[in-house]
Order: C-alpha cells, then sequence, then structure tokens
C-alpha cells in the first residue's frame, strides 16, 4: 500500500479513536469535509473515504445536505443467555420503551403455518399474537413478533403489556421460558419496517427466529427485527464448548 493510499485509514482512526474514548459524544456533529481536509492536510475525497469507511462501521451517520454525526455506540447482546428485551436494556444500562403495534387472537388454519410447527399444534389453533416496537431511550431498536398458544395463557389479555415484559406474564402463567433455539441472518427493510425503525427502505438488518421452551414444551413463536447499524451480538463459545463436552462426558457414563 502506497502513502497516500493509507491516508484515509489514518484520518478514521484517529476520527475512531475520539468517538470510542466519547471525546466524540453521539449526535455530535463532525467538521465539514472541507474542515476536515484542512485538519488532515488530505484532499476532500480521501477524507470522504474516511467517512464512508466510518459509516460502514456505523460509528456514524450522514443527514443529506446537513453533515455527517456521531452514531449511538451499538447495543451488544449475548445470544448464549436467555431474558427479556426489557432486563437486557436494564442490564446496560438504558432505559426500555415499547409501543404496541398490533395484539389480538388469531385462529391459524393453514396446516402449514410455521407457528404451527414451532408451537406443536394443529390447524385451527388459537394464538396471541404481539407485535411491538422495542425502544432503547427513545431511539426505535427493535420490531418484535411473538406467537403464544392460547390454551397455555388464557389469561395473557388481563395483564398490562405497557406496564410489563411478555416474559414476566409467561412467568406469572407458569411457562416462563427457560430455553431457546435462535436462528440469525441478515435481511434488508421493507418500507413499512424501515419506517418504524426509522430507517431508509432497503436498509440492513437482523432477524431472528426464537422457539422459547419451558419444562421442555414450546411456548412462544417469536421474530426479531434488529436494526443493523445499532445491534452486535456475541456468543460465549468457551461456556458453550464446556457444556457440550459435559453432556457428553455424562452420555459416555451412560453408554
Amino acid at each position: 500500500m502506497s502513502k497516500n493510499a493509507g491516508v484515509y485509514l489514518d484520518i478514521a482512526d484517529a476520527i475512531r479513536r475520539d468517538i470510542v474514548s466519547q471525546e466524540l459524544a453521539p449526535h455530535t456533529r463532525l467538521p465539514s469535509e472541507p474542515e476536515l481536509a484542512v485538519k488532515y492536510r488530505a484532499a476532500r475525497a480521501t477524507v470522504r473515504r474516511a467517512l464512508a469507511k466510518l459509516q460502514d462501521e456505523g460509528l456514524i451517520y450522514s443527514r443529506q445536505a446537513v453533515g455527517s454525526f456521531v452514531a449511538e455506540p451499538r447495543v451488544e447482546q449475548d445470544l448464549d443467555h436467555l431474558t427479556s428485551f426489557t432486563e437486557f436494556m436494564v442490564y446496560r444500562g438504558m432505559k426500555p420503551g415499547s409501543r404496541l403495534i398490533e395484539t389480538g387472537t388469531q385462529e391459524v388454519t393453514d396446516p402449514e403455518s410455521p407457528i404451527l410447527h414451532y408451537l406443536g399444534l394443529r390447524a385451527g389453533a388459537k394464538v396471541l399474537h404481539i407485535r411491538r416496537l422495542r425502544l432503547g431511550g427513545r431511539e426505535p431498536l427493535v420490531i418484535a413478533s411473538t406467537w403464544l398458544p392460547e390454551a397455555r395463557f388464557p389469561d395473557f389479555w388481563q395483564h398490562d403489556l405497557a406496564s410489563k415484559s411478555v416474559y414476566e406474564i409467561m412467568g406469572e402463567s407458569g411457562h416462563k421460558p427457560t430455553d431457546a433455539i435462535q436462528t440469525i441472518e441478515s435481511v434488508t427493510l421493507n418500507e413499512v419496517d424501515a419506517k418504524l425503525l426509522a430507517l431508509s427502505t432497503g436498509a440492513p438488518a437482523l432477524r431472528i427466529c426464537r422457539v422459547a421452551y419451558a419444562s421442555g414444551l414450546p411456548v412462544e413463536y417469536a421474530i426479531d427485527l434488529y436494526r443493523g447499524d445499532r445491534t452486535k451480538f456475541r456468543v460465549r463459545l468457551g461456556v458453550l464448548e464446556k457444556r457440550l463436552s459435559a453432556q457428553i462426558h455424562s452420555e459416555q457414563i451412560a453408554i
């Protein structure tokens, strides 16, 4: 790499350090491209390339005809712990919020429905559907769609969803999830979902499908859409390896 080719990386590193050290707070407007070009004695094209890299990393965002701004730090979530969104946000020191988009009881008649498949139900079974916009502070982070078997939660609608988490209500019914299988894939947002998350149509998101169990029985099927620019997931492989080794060891003893 030539000396000139690496200049934009040096500029990006310098701005990144100021962001990580919190010298530049979230939503702080960065100097304009001409100002940065003077500060770092570089061409505007080089500065523009550095800003593009920082935007790709999710550290800054831009507003057309306004400039570039420091982004909120990404929310880092562990996938080896099953917690409600509310519990997770409180643990991270952020104020959780929620806005109900849709609620109701549905009769699922399609025998090929994934809802029936994952909840172990037959065609014609009734499920509780909750669709919410989950907030971190005032910022939209997740569109959460949840389906629960009505038969296991007959008194669910008597609870206040504005003051209680779904998992809290499930716990009061004696069926709070203790185990789950989650799959994650990268998707792009359609117009409706993008508007809810305050993003542009086609913006990247992480789609998490979850089947949660209580005492070995499926009690929740959920699809969560996380903002790709504000979310980071982490798995503690050492812990999983230890659990797997313990399981294998116990099976060997049984044999």
